[in-house]
C-alpha cells in the first residue's frame, strides 16, 4: 500500500502541558481573549494529559490550539497500564484504560498490541490531535520484557498507520529509567533501538525518569546528555517533562523540551504510575512560581516572604518586556503567564546563541545566581510541610556539568581553529 508523503515537520522549542483549567490563560497568551494582546514569547506547541479531552473544558484547549495555529498533542500515558489504577482516576475514563496491572507477557501478544495501538491512535485523532504519539511503556531497567513490548508496539503502530492510511506526524516516547542511560545500559537496548528505527518517527520524545535524583545527580545528568547527543544524530529529539533539565539537553542537541506550568517540571514516571492506586485526597497545594535564575518553580510561600526583603525581591522581579507589571505583583498574581513567557524567552535566547561553549557559559552564569537566590530563599524560614525549601542539589550538579562542558567545548573550538 502506498502511503502519502508526510509534510515537513516543524521544530518546537517549548511545548507546554496544559490542563482544562488553563484554557483562559492559553487564550490570553495567544491574544485570543478580548482585551489581551498576544504575549511577546509563546509556546510552540500544546499538549494535554490523556483524560483532558473527556473533561468539560478539555475540547476548548484543542479549539484554542487550532485558532492559535499551533500543534496540539494528547499524551496517551499508556505507562499507567504497568501499575494498578484506581477506577475513579481520570485516566481510567479513556477507551484503552485498564485499572489492572499488566505484565510484559500480557502485552507481548501481537493481537493485544494491535488492539492497544488502534485504540490509542484513534482516540488521539478523534480528539483533535495534530500528531500521533505511539503507545509507550516505562523501561526501568535494561532487562528482557518491557524492552521487547515497546519495540513491538512501535512496529505495530507503523503497521496500523500504513493500513489505515493515516498521514500525521508520528512521535515516539522513549521512556527510560536512569539505569538505562549509562553507556552499558544503552547497549543492552538493541531491540528497542531496532523497533524505533522500524517506526521511523518524526520526533523522539525522551522521558528520562528520575535523572534529577540520586547521590550523584551529575553522573545521571551526564548519561542523559550522552543519550541525547546519540539520538539527536538520527532523530529530532525533544525532552519530555523536563523543565528542570531541558535547557541543558537543548545545548547538547535536543530541539526543545516539554513541561507543565509550575507543576510537572521533573520527569518521574514511577511516581506518576503509583499515585493513582488510591483515590485522590484533595487538590494539590499552591502552584510553584517559576524563577528564571533558578530555572524551576519556587514554593509560592517563600516568594511571599521574600517580598518583605527589598533587596532580595528586587533580584526576583521579572524584567521581561511585556511579561509582568513593574514591582513584581504579577510574579505571584499572574504566575502561570509569567512561567510560560519566561521559559519561552529563555529558550529562544539560548537557541539563538550560535556557539555551544557560549550556551554552557550562559547556563553556568545563570546557575551561579540561581544557587545564591535559592540559598537566600531557604534562609527565610525553616523547611516544613507548609513552607517547602528550594532543592539546590540539582542546581549544583547542573552548574558542575555546565562549567565542565563550557571549558571542554571551548578547548575543542580553539584546537580546531588553530589546526
Amino acid at each position: 500500500m502506498s502511503v502519502p508523503i508526510r509534510q515537513p515537520y516543524r521544530q518546537s522549542l517549548l511545548t507546554i502541558r496544559a490542563s482544562g483549567a488553563d484554557n483562559l490563560l492559553i487564550r490570553r497568551l495567544y491574544g485570543l481573549e478580548s482585551g489581551y494582546a498576544a504575549a511577546p514569547h509563546r509556546p510552540d506547541r500544546l499538549i494535554v494529559d490523556a483524560h483532558v479531552p473527556l473533561s468539560t473544558t478539555g475540547p476548548d484547549v484543542a479549539s484554542t490550539a487550532r485558532r492559535a495555529g499551533v500543534p496540539f498533542l494528547i499524551d496517551p500515558e499508556t505507562h499507567y497500564l504497568q501499575d494498578l489504577q484506581c477506577a475513579a482516576a481520570p485516566w481510567c475514563a479513556v477507551p484503552y484504560a485498564n485499572p489492572d496491572l499488566l505484565t510484559p507477557s500480557a502485552l507481548m501478544r501481537v493481537d493485544a498490541q494491535d488492539a492497544l495501538v488502534e485504540a490509542v491512535v484513534n482516540y488521539q485523532i478523534e480528539s483533535g490531535a495534530t500528531a500521533v504519539i505511539a503507545p509507550y511503556v516505562h523501561i526501568e531497567n535494561p532487562t528482557v520484557g518491557w524492552v521487547q513490548v515497546q519495540a513491538g508496539l512501535w512496529r505495530r503502530t507503523m503497521a496500523y498507520l500504513q493500513r489505515a492510511e493515516i498521514n500525521l506526524p508520528v512521535i515516539a516516547v522513549v521512556a527510560l529509567g536512569w539505569r538505562c542511560m549509562n553507556p552499558m545500559g544503552r547497549k543492552a537496548l538493541d531491540d528497542l533501538w531496532n523497533g524505533l528505527a522500524a517506526l521511523s518517527p518524526d520526533e523522539v520524545a525522551v522521558a528520562a525518569s528520575r535523572v534529577h535524583l540520586g547521590v550523584k545527580p551529575a553522573d545521571r545528568i551526564g548519561n542523559l546528555l550522552g543519550l541525547v547527543r546519540e539520538l539527536s544524530r538520527s532523530y529530532m529529539v525533544t525532552m519530555w517533562q523536563q523543565g528542570l533539565l531541558g535547557e541543558a539537553c537543548v545545548i547538547e542537541g535536543a530541539a526543545g523540551y516539554e513541561c507543565g506550568i509550575g507543576w510537572r517540571e521533573k520527569c518521574d514516571l514511577q511516581s506518576r504510575m503509583t499515585q493513582n492506586r488510591s483515590p485522590s485526597t484533595g487538590p494539590p497545594g499552591p502552584r510553584p512560581v517559576y524563577i528564571q535564575q533558578v530555572g524551576r518553580g519556587v514554593p509560592k510561600r517563600r516568594l511571599e516572604l521574600a517580598r518583605a526583603n527589598r533587596a532580595l525581591w528586587a533580584r526576583l522581579v521579572c524584567h521581561t518586556p511585556g511579561c509582568c507589571a513593574p514591582a513584581g505583583d504579577d510574579l505571584i498574581g499572574d504566575a502561570r503567564r509569567h512561567d510560560v513567557i519566561t521559559r519561552a524567552r529563555e529558550l529562544e535566547h539560548l537557541s539563538a546563541t550560535p556557539v555551544q561553549a557560549w550556551q554552557w557559559h550562559l547556563l553556568a552564569r545563570r546557575l551561579e545566581e540561581g544557587i545564591d537566590l535559592a540559598d537566600r530563599l531557604n534562609g527565610l524560614g525553616p523547611k516544613s510541610q507548609a513552607l517547602p525549601s528550594v532543592d539546590t542539589k540539582i542546581l549544583h550538579a547542573l552548574r558542575e556539568i555546565a562549567n565542565a562542558r563550557r571549558r571542554r567545548t571551548a578547548t575543542v573550538r580553539r584546537s580546531a581553529s588553530s589546526a
